[in-house]
């Protein structure tokens, strides 16, 4: 019968002679999970609000949050990206030092301010000629490569799309939405993969240490 993965790190843990009966066992049930473990594809789903509402569950809790300044400002800028085939314009955001925001289309530029609020909340600011428009978001996620937000209020209603979502000009500049959304997925997969296989080396070796004691 295939062993459980909690079940397994309890095991190791009260027998460390279960390691060297079933280890093969052990590397199957790893293998098994990783192999059913719900594979989200961007082409099965109708557009990129879709595919976040299924992904952010998932990769909100390995977010940065808008106290690590480091991750988004600076003079590399943020590129918007949509899942309007026909949209081809360039939309970069720059949050620069001193919170002071340049808001770029097509190498027109607009500047403003941004603001970090303590909720993980950022209020942004653009100023075209005497008008002033802000606005605030929720971060949602964000890493070195990926930024996404949303605005309160039911955003799908008024005909524009739920989630904001930036990436890091200089890595994806030529990607389309669904490979940037591919990219996403995949690298989350990836990073849980390498955490899931570092506590499990975690785990062999702490069996070896207390099995080679209790030979002692």
């Amino acid at each position: 019968m295939a062993l459980g993965i909690p079940h397994t790190f309890y095991t190791l843990y009260t027998d460390p002679i279960f390691l060297f009966k079933n280890w093969r066992s052990m590397i199957n049930t790893f293998a098994e999970f990783f192999k059913t473990a719900p594979k989200r594809l961007v082409d099965d789903y109708a557009n990129m609000d879709d595919f976040l509402d299924d992904l952010i569950p998932r990769i909100h809790h390995w977010s940065e949050d808008l106290a690590e300044r480091e991750y988004y400002t600076g003079d590399y800028p943020w590129r918007e990206v949509r899942d309007d085939d026909f949209f081809e314009e360039s939309v970069l955001y720059f949050f620069k030092d001193e919170n002071e925001f340049l808001f770029s289309i097509n190498g027109n530029v607009q500047n403003g301010q941004w603001r970090a609020l303590e909720s993980n909340k950022i209020l942004i600011e653009k100023n075209a000629m005497q008008h002033s428009d802000s606005e605030l978001y929720n971060m949602l996620f964000m890493n070195d490569e990926f930024m996404i937000l949303d605005k309160p209020g039911d955003q799908r209603s008024l005909g524009k799309s739920k989630y904001l979502v930036l990436v890091r000009e200089h890595k994806m500049r030529h990607l389309d939405w669904r490979s940037i959304m591919s990219k996403l997925s995949e690298d989350h997969k990836k990073g849980f993969g390498t955490i899931i296989f570092g506590i499990m080396a975690i785990a062999v070796l702490l069996t070896l240490y207390f099995f080679w004691r209790s030979r002692i």
